[in-house]
């Protein structure tokens, strides 16, 4: 079937059956879908390609459909894994940080079981640079990021927009100092600092913090940071309290609170973000990715009152 639907999709009426498949992506059982004429001015095709491709996709069991009248065309049936296979892009893949942390546990289940209808798969990669390049250039169709790497990529020129925001300590509860020396309460001349150049959080926050500070910079990736600080190649760095708490590994350092100015909510809140303009994406993920429900499921997976699952 993957085939026939493959050649039909690299066919002229292919396009239009492609572009109303992903219109369809975000609707659902009852649903009222648009109208023939609707779709023409829409898709700027013929009313027969039209109707040729809407026989198309119930043709494969992609869809079945009610007409009602004057009440329009209902939705009685619908196989999103269907849907995407008669579009060009048949599968939904996402993008976000390794789930060193239950805090990305839980953003990782709550996503996968949300979109559990369709065709989708989540990667996992370090730096917030990598996962939003990956995006802009189509590889990922969406990606999760800290709110402030967002908006500095958005800022910066990058082709992407925010389309979910979780809310503040949705991507980490907060980030914080950590100092070999125990005596120490902050960043002092002559001590050598991680700096991640992949971490968009990492970095602002010790450029922040090293301000007017004759430091060295040592190029560390930011998960090896408290690894680092034990083995006395570096004397400070940043790094995630979530993960400091969950694994007990604080014994011998100092932690410290960061604060404003240096400090703000965006680095701790989660987005999604994907390549700007995008409109059938953003609908499906604004359809199906509830914020109040994402955030019950991040909470029970911190607190170990539900199995991680991604």
């Amino acid at each position: 079937m993957k085939k026939v639907v493959n050649n039909v999709l690299y066919q002229k009426k292919g396009v239009t059956i492609s572009h109303v498949a992903s219109s369809l992506l975000s609707r659902r059982v009852g649903d009222r879908i648009p109208s023939i004429s609707e779709y023409q001015q829409e898709f700027g095709v013929s009313r027969g390609t039209m109707q040729n491709a809407l026989s198309y996709l119930k043709e494969i069991d992609a869809i079945q459909l009610s007409s009602r009248g004057h009440m329009g065309t209902y939705i009685e049936k619908i196989d999103y894994v269907k849907l995407q296979d008669s579009t060009l892009v048949q599968e939904l893949m996402g993008i976000m940080p390794l789930p060193y942390s239950r805090t990305y546990e839980g953003l990782a289940t709550a996503v996968y079981e949300q979109l559990k209808d369709y065709r989708f798969n989540m990667a996992y990669a370090r730096g917030a640079v990598g996962r939003i390049k990956l995006v802009e250039t189509g590889t990922y169709q969406f990606a999760i990021c800290s709110q402030y790497a967002a908006e500095y990529a958005i800022e910066n020129g990058k082709n992407i927009e925010i389309v979910q925001n979780f809310g503040d300590g949705s991507f980490v509860s907060q980030h914080v100092l950590v100092l070999r020396d125990s005596k120490a309460d902050g960043i002092q001349d002559g001590m050598r600092v991680a700096y991640d150049c992949d971490s968009l959080d990492q970095g602002e926050l010790t450029k922040r913090l090293i301000k007017g500070k004759k430091v060295k910079l040592v190029d560390i990736r930011t998960q090896l940071t408290l690894a680092a600080l034990d083995e006395g190649i570096i004397d400070a760095g940043i790094w995630n309290y979530d993960d400091i708490l969950e694994t007990k590994s604080f014994e011998g350092l100092h932690i410290v609170t960061l604060n404003k100015p240096d400090y703000s909510s965006e680095f701790a809140t989660a987005v999604i973000v994907i390549q700007k303009g995008n409109a059938y994406l953003k609908e499906v993920l604004d359809k199906n990715i509830s914020k109040r429900y994402t955030l019950t499921v991040l909470e029970e997976v911190r607190k170990q009152k539900r199995r991680p699952s991604y």
